[in-house]
């Protein structure tokens, strides 16, 4: 594509940004820094991004939906967001100064507007009460080992869960046996809470206590539209357990065996 041809995004103070963030209720909100930074602290419904994830944004988004991405400070933002912009989206924005300043700008109190994070949510509420996890600490695992956001995996109550990632809870949390919310997810067979949690950036690959991964799990137990999402996703196939076994090795169906078959 020419440059001239180019769409133009908007650079946006942090101020602009937080503004931009409270009003528009459809907008998409892009962490580009690295995914260790963005487990520690991100913004409340902060996706992570990186160029290699980048083509599974640009097909499921609307071109009018208005698209805000974020970095350290403010350089590698300006690269997303001219993907973006290069592909027709019509409101892209790159934040001026990162992550830092505009979290600050976003906890500043606004009159007359209440902020997100401390709306009431009675069915949250209800949810956290009837699993008896604390309604202030979102991260505090109970029995097993389970936080919320994995409890809500298990039992496939996927609107439960898409309130806890936007208020940002550790996606990377682990039970007592080393599972995370994705392999729960996948014991309840709710692809759009797998695929949720895919898109928040959840680890694809992480190796439970007997060094199972999430795809070995859907291969062995044959869910074929789970091993698919997986592997479409990004999953290692060529992973190991314990016993030196891989998804292929494991697949219980001709139809998981047949996703698989590229790894024999």
């Amino acid at each position: 594509m020419a440059i001239a041809d180019r769409t133009p995004y908007q650079c946006l103070s942090v101020t602009e940004a937080a503004s931009l963030i409270r009003v528009e209720k459809d907008i998409k909100v892009f962490d580009v820094r690295d995914l260790q930074s963005y487990q520690q602290e991100h913004l409340d419904g902060a996706m992570h991004l990186t160029e290699d994830r980048l083509p599974l944004w640009l097909n499921r988004i609307e071109k009018d939906v208005p698209v805000l991405v974020y970095c350290y400070h403010g350089n590698s933002s300006k690269t997303f967001a001219q993907m973006f912009a290069d592909f027709r989206f019509e409101r892209v924005y790159s934040v001026d100064g990162g992550y830092r300043p505009l979290a600050n700008a976003l906890a500043e109190p606004v009159a007359g507007q209440e902020i997100r994070r401390g709306l009431v949510d009675t069915e949250l509420e209800a949810f956290l009460k009837e699993w008896n996890f604390d309604p202030i600490e979102l991260n505090a695992p109970r029995e097993h080992g389970l936080t919320p956001l994995m409890r809500a995996a298990l039992q496939g109550q996927r609107e439960i869960a898409r309130k806890l990632l936007d208020r940002g809870v550790n996606i990377q949390a682990r039970n007592d046996d080393g599972n995370n919310a994705l392999w729960l997810a996948c014991v309840s067979r709710n692809e759009g809470l797998v695929q949720d949690l895919i898109d928040a950036g959840i680890e694809l690959n992480n190796r439970n206590d007997a060094s199972s991964t999430a795809l070995m799990y859907t291969a062995s137990s044959d869910r074929p539209e789970l091993t698919r999402l997986l592997l479409e996703a990004g999953a290692d196939p060529q992973v190991k357990n314990f016993d030196d076994m891989r998804a292929v090795d494991l697949a219980a169906s001709v139809a998981c065996l047949k996703l698989l078959r590229h790894t024999l």
